[in-house]
């Protein structure tokens, strides 16, 4: 796709992300403003600025930032914003950056992740699973595996990284202990992190089965699904990288309609509890079920038939000379 087409459609992505962001209610309020994920870190650089260590503030007796200050020093430039607008100009961005990866180094039907209900939970949510399943098709924004640590395997294992992404990581990282050296220490002690409440998808039956990933494991997508089944995450907003797998229109219709039924069974038995932001290990199944356990059929069916055709390819008789 040209330059310009690929430009409006990130545009008009963004727009209707930041447009969602506002009109949605959020589940972390900051001064009677609904800002999601981003509030505990988007507070901990704002009190930073003024001199507080961001990991000894609270926010209505909450437990403290669990996002390093790598991911502060990123926010730094929301805080800037009135408060008001943070939220939708952090997911405009966000899901401009995602569109014109799609639009610029996939295929067009791949738009079609932006009806996924990760996208749709990560946009209610306020979450990085935007711009880090934009990663995956812009190196410039590798370094944000240094952001959210447990998705940061994820870009590890699926990013394209070349010199320049490892220089840019490295510098962020270098900056962060420049402007303030005993973070990494900090964020271990006081950062709260065994208040992360998430799973392994791996450890969750059927979850099991997601080893059949490593036959793929030669390829970004491989590498990418056995990461994601490794590492600790919450639905359903974690997910949203899978996306990335169906090859075809077709394959991504099937993966939207198994997610969405798992989503809508969850809600029917009334597993999901928006308010709380609970993890219940039923919803967790569903998601196996309907998101991952589809990606790793879509991703074994490629690979045996990209397998076959090359074996195919290889046996047809050579022509004769001349």
């Amino acid at each position: 796709m040209n330059r310009g087409l690929a430009a409006a459609i990130a545009i008009s992505i963004g727009i209707a992300a930041a447009v969602a962001t506002w009109w949605m209610p959020h589940p972390i309020r900051v001064a009677g403003v609904s800002l999601g994920d981003i509030a505990l870190p988007l507070v901990g650089m704002k009190g930073f600025t003024l001199g507080a260590n961001p990991y000894d503030l609270r926010l209505h007796g909450s437990a403290p930032a669990l996002y390093p200050f790598t991911a502060m020093i990123l926010l730094w430039p929301f805080t800037l914003l009135p408060l008001r607008l943070a939220a939708p100009a952090f997911m405009g961005l966000s899901s401009a950056l995602l569109g014109w990866g799609v639009a610029r180094h996939g295929r067009p039907w791949q738009l079609l992740l932006f009806l996924s209900p990760s996208y749709w939970s990560a946009v209610y949510s306020v979450q990085w699973s935007p711009a880090i399943t934009a990663a995956l098709l812009l190196p410039f924004l590798l370094p944000l595996a240094v952001v959210k640590p447990q998705l940061g395997v994820v870009l590890a294992a699926g990013g394209r990284w070349s010199r320049m992404p490892i220089v840019a990581t490295l510098v962020l990282v270098s900056l962060s202990l420049a402007i303030w050296p005993v973070w990494p220490v900090e964020w271990l002690h006081k950062g709260n992190l065994h208040t992360f409440n998430g799973s392994v998808p791996l450890l969750v039956v059927p979850g099991f089965l997601l080893v059949g990933a490593v036959i793929a494991w030669r390829k970004r997508e491989g590498r990418m699904l056995l990461a994601m089944a490794i590492v600790v995450q919450r639905y359903f907003y974690d997910q949203l990288p899978l996306y990335l797998i169906p090859k075809t229109w077709r394959q991504m219709t099937i993966l939207l309609l198994t997610s969405w039924i798992a989503v809508a069974v969850c809600f029917r038995a009334g597993w999901i509890d928006v308010a709380s932001g609970a993890q219940r290990r039923d919803v967790w199944i569903a998601v196996i079920l309907g998101t991952f356990l589809p990606a790793l059929a879509l991703l074994v069916y490629n690979e045996r038939f990209s397998s076959s055709s090359a074996a195919t390819a290889s046996s047809d008789p050579a022509p004769p000379p001349g």
